[in-house]
């Protein structure tokens, strides 16, 4: 418990990590809402060509706001 009130929330190393954190927990409600949390497949190989699939979607759209960004 200690440890948390002696973080300097201000050092660049804590925002990098609170980043990765947050970009992480954005990918994970991405796929949440992409169905990957809870599929209804029966075996094993679809549920990974499904999971991959849905990973691969979760990239373009990264790719996708990345390039409108740059464009605008």
């Amino acid at each position: 418990a200690r440890l948390r009130y002696q973080l300097d929330r201000d050092s660049p190393a804590f925002k990098d990590a609170y980043k990765q954190r947050t970009a992480t927990e954005r990918i994970n409600s991405q796929a949440k809402a992409l169905g990957i949390e809870r599929p209804h497949l029966r075996n094993q190989q679809a549920i990974t060509n499904q999971n991959t699939l849905i990973y691969i979607l979760i990239n373009l759209r990264a790719l996708q706001r990345v390039r409108r960004l740059k464009a605008g």
